[in-house]
């Protein structure tokens, strides 16, 4: 009877522990998601049109979008330390593949004005497994209260 409790809660533990682990890696592919922005971000503010593309998965076969990249990395390149004021995903907490836009506010910090852009992103695999996060596109800024498509 003991041995038989014994290995109900070692068999319950086991599963909770699996559960945590799986719920954990879908829970980071929110903070996956966002570093990459960021990432992309940086190369924007230092003016790295070649290392932003570098990033966006089939952007510099795209006419609009390689413009896109050209002309942010010239308007927004900039000295100061890159602050993210607001970061809202449409793909967030999705289990499998998944795209949408990811509208992010950012200023570089102080007084400076914020700059609003939407960034292409699509979620490959399943979050629980780790998945993929692949960029597509930066949109140009847009205006503070707007909303990004798709």
């Amino acid at each position: 009877m003991i041995l038989r409790r014994i290995w109900v809660i070692a068999l319950l533990l086991i599963l909770f522990l699996a559960a945590s682990f799986f719920v954990a890696r879908w829970l980071t592919a929110e903070n996956r998601e966002r570093n990459a922005v960021i990432d992309l971000l940086h190369l924007q503010e230092q003016g790295d049109a070649a290392g932003m593309l570098g990033l966006l998965e089939g952007c510099a076969q795209r006419p609009s979008c390689s413009a896109d990249v050209s002309s942010n990395s010239r308007r927004l390149r900039g000295d100061g330390s890159l602050k993210i004021l607001r970061y809202d995903s449409s793909s967030a907490y999705s289990v499998g593949d998944a795209s949408g836009s990811s509208r992010v506010a950012w200023n570089r910090g102080g007084a400076t004005a914020a700059v609003v852009q939407c960034v292409a992103v699509q979620r490959r695999g399943l979050a629980f497994f780790g998945g993929s996060i692949v960029l597509r596109s930066i949109s140009r800024p847009i205006a503070g209260e707007a909303s990004c498509s798709g």
